[in-house]
């Protein structure tokens, strides 16, 4: 890969993580709210059947999913400093810039990535 084009992806790799990092800090504060309720003395957590589960339950699957892929962000744009970006972690194949454009943190290049999730190819 061209050094112009690895400029590019870690350009919108730097974006998405100040994003994530955003969204992620946002959804960790939102839970700290839910879980302290404003006129409550401690920061004890309530009991589970005092609060709304299933909207908690979205609530940690969401900001898991968000960190999730900040870690996958930054694993990118190690791989860009590691000179391996755009390279299959698995088979070791160029990944389709078609697939970098798509998804940009990712370490598999297609047929592993199907493989990988059980998908026939």
């Amino acid at each position: 890969m061209q050094i112009r084009e690895l400029e590019v992806y870690k350009s919108r790799l730097v974006g998405l993580r100040k994003r994530l990092t955003r969204d992620v800090e946002m959804a960790e504060e939102a839970l700290r709210d839910d879980v302290v309720s404003p006129g409550e003395l401690s920061n004890l957590h309530t009991h589970s059947a005092d609060q709304s589960v299933d909207g908690m339950d979205k609530q940690i699957a969401i900001a898991q999913n968000e960190e999730y892929l900040l870690e996958e962000v930054e694993a990118a744009l190690a791989r860009i400093e590691q000179g391996v970006y755009g390279t299959c972690d698995n088979c070791s194949r160029e990944i389709a810039r078609e697939r970098l454009d798509a998804i940009p943190y990712t370490s598999l290049c297609i047929e592993c990535a199907q493989r990988q999730a059980g998908k026939p190819q």
